[in-house]
């Protein structure tokens, strides 16, 4: 069975990596992708090549991010589209960033765009209940096209691996871009509480983004000793702070995205066993158990979250548990292994079964 992948970001991030490896070992393979810099530069090669390729493939899939390939290639074939859909643009350009107001008419367009993109595929790719429920019921699309497939990562790069502490302190460790989803002006607050609490408690913030100037203006403004900043850094540098950090932060913000997500460094943190903290949302509690394989708090407030900070801290035994519950979690149902048997179940074999 032939197989054509196209995505428009880059091909060589995690998720996009991880379905090329898995396609190439399971069909006949081949590929529209460009590892260009931007969007602008990627998108026109991918469009140009898809057209040649298509004819050719048995099926079609559509890996990150693919919104507006999929009515693209729906005018160049009947033959099933899986959709890897991982997130909703027009929650992350119209609800989260803000960038657009949904009334505007940007913000109807790329609402347009993503319900179309979601009708005209035939298997849906994401990662939790929750999500499924909400695009249904936003986009008035058939449950049963949605497959639920956790977020993978790059195993080759993260892993368990003793190294040594990154402060005497217990260190409390944030990894991302900075986006809104994040809250990491709570992060921020929530040191200053510490601090002035006298709690021997560092952070480490790794990444840059959208708040970032913003998170360091605040740090100033405290005067706070007890962070670090780290700009971006290759996962192979990273690998060594999940492990060397006592527990890795999640989101702390409210919405229908902070609501339906389990993020990539979520699962980079169990893959570990490092145990996790994040906001108790609707899609946590779907995967995850709190003070069993993961830490919750209930609201976002920084006082909330640094009694819970001092919690864990103050109880070494819980902060063990947690994080060999999560490296044993990780395995049993979040590993790549893991994904790859429920595309064969659940998509891969119905669609040579439909094929014959």
């Amino acid at each position: 069975m032939r197989v054509l992948f196209t995505c428009a970001d880059k091909p060589t991030i995690s998720r996009n990596r991880f379905h090329r490896q898995t396609l190439r070992e399971r069909f006949e393979y081949a590929e529209c992708v460009s590892s260009a810099k931007s969007y602008p530069l990627r998108i026109p090669k991918v469009l140009a090549c898809l057209p040649f390729k298509i004819p050719s493939a048995d099926f079609v899939f559509v890996a990150y991010m693919g919104h507006f390939l999929v009515p693209y290639i729906r005018l160049y074939t009947k033959k099933p589209i899986v959709f890897d859909f991982y997130l909703s643009i027009y929650d992350m350009l119209c609800i989260d960033r803000k960038l657009f107001s949904p009334d505007s008419l940007m913000g109807r367009f790329i609402f347009r765009l993503e319900q179309k993109a979601l009708k005209q595929a035939d298997y849906v790719i994401v990662d939790t209940q929750k999500l499924i429920d909400t695009l249904s019921q936003t986009y008035d699309v058939p449950r049963q096209k949605f497959v639920k497939v956790h977020l993978t990562i790059d195993e080759s790069q993260v892993f368990p691996v003793d190294v040594p502490r990154y402060h005497e302190d217990f260190t409390v460790l944030y990894v991302g871009s900075y986006i809104p989803l994040h809250g990491t002006p709570v992060i921020i607050e929530t040191a200053r509480i510490l601090q002035e609490r006298g709690e021997k408690v560092r952070f480490l913030m790794i990444g840059q983004g959208p708040d970032y100037q913003k998170c360091r203006d605040l740090a100033q403004k405290f005067d706070l000793k007890n962070i670090d900043f780290k700009g971006f850094m290759p996962l192979s540098e990273l690998n060594r702070y999940y492990n060397a950090c006592d527990i890795n932060l999640g989101l702390f913000n409210t919405g229908e995205r902070a609501n339906s997500v389990v993020l990539n460094k979520t699962n980079d943190a169990f893959r570990v066993g490092r145990p996790h903290l994040t906001l108790k949302t609707d899609a946590m509690q779907e995967a995850f158990e709190d003070n069993v394989d993961i830490f919750f708090v209930p609201d976002i407030r920084p006082q909330t979250l640094a009694d819970r900070i001092i919690e864990i801290k103050n109880n070494p035994d819980l902060l063990e548990k947690v994080g060999q519950n999560a490296r044993r979690a990780y395995e049993s149902k979040l590993s790549n292994h893991k994904a790859k048997e429920i595309l064969e179940e659940k998509i891969f074999t119905p669609l040579e079964h439909h094929a014959d």
